[in-house]
């Protein structure tokens, strides 16, 4: 059994300041705390690996562990044979994959055979591609990801413009939280897969329309542009996020490709792959709330994005495997993506 490196996705570091205490990882910060993120700039550090936030009367938030109880069930044991890889998850994957391929040389020197697996969820896919990308040679025999946004989604377009909320009668992130993070945009649909469906009856109201153009967030009152005009800081800040998303796209196409890829997909859930206008702005209910979406605005997928865009790994040709899913988080939290992901790392 080769280790295993898991690389999770967003949320499942401890962010730890030392003067503020908990950003993330414990239950006040389901239903409260400091931000994540401001204008001023990020506070804290990466702490523990966070399987699971304890809630009332013995219930959990599960992240991650029942995924780790599920691989130690396989003969994984974590610490010698299952390892995670715990970072900022408000940084860019730009700035995450040079120490990803590092920590991935380390452990690679400690084995017999001198090369691991590795297991990418959600936006740990993207830390893996830009691993790569730092590293053309790395010691790995194969990746496995899981619900990968790997030509982005609009779902986190959705987050940034409404928020998001954790937990039933939680806290919501709000967009100038999210956008405060220097990561936050480098989920957005890639370049050449961000579409605008055009408007019916506003014509040339439609043409120009950029989803990397931070004029483009300003004429639709998008996220922190809600109010008309919006903060001249934020101007600055978004039009370098977007720029710092397109660099990001152009280095993990750039990425050398895995010796084996295996890319575990959700279906069933319409999803919205356009993004719809209405009055002027954007419509984009999120995940689950697609009822009112046109029908051309909507493909199969598991509700944040399609199967072509959780496998679109430039230059691989990976072996595709598709779960019937809830939401999207069933990629990574449910039993049938768990025996997706030991069938994969086991073929």
């Amino acid at each position: 059994m080769r280790p295993l490196l898991v690389v999770p996705g967003l949320f499942s570091t401890e962010i730890v300041d030392e003067e503020l205490g908990h950003l993330w990882g414990t239950f006040r910060c389901l239903y409260g705390g400091p931000p994540i993120g401001t204008l001023q700039g990020l506070r804290g550090r990466p702490g523990k690996f966070v399987r699971e936030i304890p809630l009332i009367a013995g219930l959990v938030y599960d992240l991650m562990g029942a995924l780790e109880r599920s691989l130690q069930g396989a003969g994984y044991r974590t610490g010698e044979s299952l390892h995670f890889f715990t970072y900022d998850w408000r940084l860019g994957v730009a700035d995450l994959g040079p120490a990803l391929a590092t920590e991935i040389r380390r452990l690679a020197t400690r084995t017999d055979g001198g090369a691991i697996d590795l297991l990418g969820l959600s936006n740990g896919g993207l830390v893996i591609r830009s691993a790569y990308a730092a590293d053309t040679s790395l010691p790995v025999d194969r990746v496995v990801t899981s619900g990968a946004p790997n030509a982005g989604t609009l779902e986190t377009v959705a987050c940034l413009d409404r928020g998001f909320q954790f937990a039933p009668l939680g806290r919501t992130v709000s967009p100038a939280q999210f956008m405060s993070c220097p990561g936050a945009l480098e989920s957005i649909p890639a370049p050449g897969w961000a579409k605008f469906m055009p408007e019916a009856g506003r014509g040339a109201a439609n043409d120009g329309l950029d989803l990397y153009d931070v004029e483009t967030w300003r004429r639709l009152r998008m996220s922190v542009f809600r109010d008309a005009g919006g903060d001249p800081a934020w101007v600055d800040v978004v039009s370098k996020r977007l720029a710092a998303a397109r660099a990001t796209w152009q280095l993990l196409d750039s990425a050398s490709a895995p010796k084996r890829l295996v890319c575990i997909c959700g279906t069933g859930l319409p999803t919205q792959v356009n993004i719809v206008l209405r009055g002027g702005r954007v419509y984009l209910p999120g995940e689950g709330k697609t009822g009112r979406v046109p029908s051309d605005a909507i493909a199969d997928g598991d509700g944040a994005m399609t199967v072509e865009a959780s496998s679109a790994w430039t230059g691989a040709r990976p072996e595709v495997v598709r779960i019937k899913v809830k939401r999207h988080r069933d990629t990574v939290r449910t039993p049938v993506a768990f025996k997706a992901i030991l069938d994969a790392l086991a073929a």
